[in-house]
């Protein structure tokens, strides 16, 4: 599994992924997913994958989304559950619920809901 860099760069934008919803395309519905999967078009319902999910900067998704990992470049009108990483590039748009064991926001991207990370405890000294 590769892991998503601090800041947003070529390995994880480029990660080998399966497009499930085509540029210009609507789907809805519910999609579910054992592979690395790209939304370029627009999906409203639930997603979910086992592996990566990348919404493209020219993709949206309306509606809630499970995945351990998420890169969000495009617009997300909705809830991210059970989800260990979020990364949110630039030009992102994330209207909703984020529920993450970790979250990564590139300057310029636009949040506006709850955000719920887990508080981790100090090491003892």
């Amino acid at each position: 599994m590769i892991a998503i860099p601090t800041m947003p760069g070529k390995a994880w934008v480029e990660e080998r992924t399966r497009v499930a919803v085509a540029r210009n395309i609507n789907v809805s519905g519910r999609l579910a997913f054992q592979e690395p999967v790209r939304i370029e078009g627009n999906f409203r319902g639930d997603f979910s994958s086992s592996e990566l999910v990348v919404i493209s900067d020219q993709g949206s998704l309306e509606g809630r989304v499970r995945t351990p990992r998420l890169l969000v470049l495009g617009v997300l009108r909705g809830d991210i559950t059970d989800s260990r990483l979020v990364v949110l590039g630039p030009r992102a748009r994330v209207f909703g619920r984020i529920e993450t064991d970790s979250l990564r926001i590139c300057e310029g991207a636009l949040v506006e809901g709850d955000v719920r990370v887990p508080c981790t405890e100090p090491a003892p000294r």
